[in-house]
């Protein structure tokens, strides 16, 4: 179904200039995603097709250099479309990853191979993202459905082809998957509250009228706070199948690009037939996801300069009509944030303020996720491949200082400061405790769980909201959440 213009009437008698989601390549049914993903190439490129169908075999008997030297070198531009320019870099980013990461630290190459350097190149360079495994085509390319009439869920949703991990791996892109379609779910919501906007700048004078527009913005904002729970519901499922080991030692590594701090190839890898200096391309990250930035842009929230800097270079991995949808919400002359900030309708501001207070919920949760994943699986689970990669978030960024940070950003955007420290007390009494502590306190925290208990897959740490101490606790999953068994390390 194609997108369609919605437009808002104020009792002004103004009518507002339609929003329109088609100017960005945005889909009201999928977000982001791509809709109706293609799952091969035609025949000229079944080299691509079968080798990346391979990959998953070809990388654990560490075979994917041999098999990438074999390739021939084929045209590009034979390449018909959207879609199936889209597919093609899924597989050439997969591909990519496979020839850099098969060996882990060891043997790191200097280059990629002509046959695939330059049709990986230019590829990008149509799509206008990197040449490199992104969240655009790890997150947003790489679905379909198991029945193609069913519903979009869990337990419809497959990956068309498979990071290492086995269905560790998968769950990992499944879980995303659903994150991205739940926030499509408000999209309508977004084009509403453009259309509002437009009625409300237009209005020179607060009367009844204005306060409709301001009550039928609330109700708007509402439903956006109603899908970034859901999407913290889905992000929660990611525990079902994912493992923090499979995670940490498997998964990670093969979205670390190459050019960032943490990577052995700070300088980047040189692209054959392209280019004899080094191209740098970050990993995949999740501020690559237009979805947050698109909440920031929404609500108003501005992040400091080091954070921000980052987040500005990360849509360079955006296709380039998703950057231009946050930088429209971004830089509008009037956006939500000054109608909240200009209004004494208390309706308004308890909406928005529960809008932001979901976004940092999300934003703790994902806090948690990666203290179980990343940051407490370096130190009780960590094989040792990849030791370049033991505190660096795949984007290359010291990822907790700066998921803290970007965080807090949000949390000042809260409408009035007895709100806004109360908030942020209770909200940090929820966060992981690993986010307060050194690893220290982390390595004998896991060595406590290592002799109690057969392994600490399932560690979360949290803060105690009864003592000054810091609590452990083990928990199958979040939603078991008063299962837990509590050491206390005092501090």
């Amino acid at each position: 179904m194609s997108n369609q213009t919605i437009s808002s009437n104020g009792k002004s008698g103004r009518q507002s200039v339609g929003f329109d989601l088609n100017n960005f390549k945005v889909s009201l049914n999928f977000g982001f995603l791509i809709e109706n993903p293609l799952t091969s190439l035609p025949a000229y490129y079944s080299a691509w097709n079968t080798l990346t169908e391979q990959l998953p075999e070809l990388y654990k008997a560490k075979r994917v250099r041999e098999a990438v030297h074999q390739l021939p070198l084929l045209d590009y531009k034979q390449l018909s479309g959207h879609r199936q320019l889209r597919l093609a870099h899924l597989q050439l980013s997969f591909i990519a990853a496979g020839y850099v990461w098969q060996n882990g630290d060891a043997c790191i190459p200097k280059s990629l191979p002509k046959s695939l350097a330059v049709p990986f190149y230019h590829i990008s360079e149509l799509l206008g993202i990197q040449p490199v495994l992104c969240h655009a085509s790890l997150a947003l390319a790489n679905w379909r459905l198991i029945d193609p009439n069913g519903a979009f869920d869990f337990e419809n949703v497959q990956c068309i082809y498979h990071i290492p991990g086995g269905y560790s791996g998968d769950w990992f892109c499944i879980t995303t998957f659903m994150v991205e379609f739940n926030f499509a779910k408000c999209l309508k919501n977004f084009v509403e509250i453009m259309n509002l906007l437009n009625v409300a700048k237009e209005l020179n004078a607060r009367d009844k009228s204005g306060t409709t527009i301001e009550n039928q913005t609330a109700l708007q904002l509402d439903e956006v706070t109603n899908v970034i729970h859901l999407m913290n519901k889905s992000l929660a499922r990611m525990h079902d199948h994912l493992d923090a080991k499979t995670f940490f030692n498997e998964v990670r590594p093969f979205l670390a690009g190459w050019g960032g701090e943490g990577t052995p190839m700070s300088n980047g890898l040189i692209y054959e037939g392209i280019s004899s200096t080094p191209i740098k391309a970050l990993g995949g990250s999740a501020a690559q996801s237009t979805t947050l930035q698109a909440l920031d842009g929404l609500l108003g929230i501005e992040h400091k300069e080091g954070q921000k800097e980052f987040l500005v270079k990360m849509r360079n991995y955006m296709p380039p009509e998703h950057r231009r949808f946050v930088e429209y919400l971004e830089n509008r002359p009037y956006g939500l944030r000054h109608l909240v900030e200009s209004t004494t309708n208390d309706v308004l501001k308890s909406s928005y303020n529960n809008c932001i207070t979901a976004l940092v919920q999300l934003r703790t949760y994902h806090i948690q996720i990666v203290s179980k994943y990343i940051l407490a699986a370096s130190v009780g689970m960590n094989e040792g491949k990849y030791k370049s990669l033991d505190s660096k978030g795949t984007g290359g960024t010291s990822i907790m200082p700066f998921l803290k940070v970007v965080r807090a950003d949000t949390e000042t955007k809260l409408i009035g400061s007895r709100q806004s420290k109360k908030f942020s007390k209770m909200s940090w009494l929820t966060i992981g405790a690993v986010t307060a502590i050194g690893g220290a306190v982390i390595f004998g925290a896991v060595q406590f769980l290592k002799q109690k208990y057969l392994s600490p897959t399932e560690l979360i740490l949290k803060r105690s909201t009864f003592s000054k101490s810091i609590s452990v606790g083990w928990l199958p999953s979040p939603q078991n959440d008063d299962q837990k068994v509590i050491l206390k390390i005092k501090i």
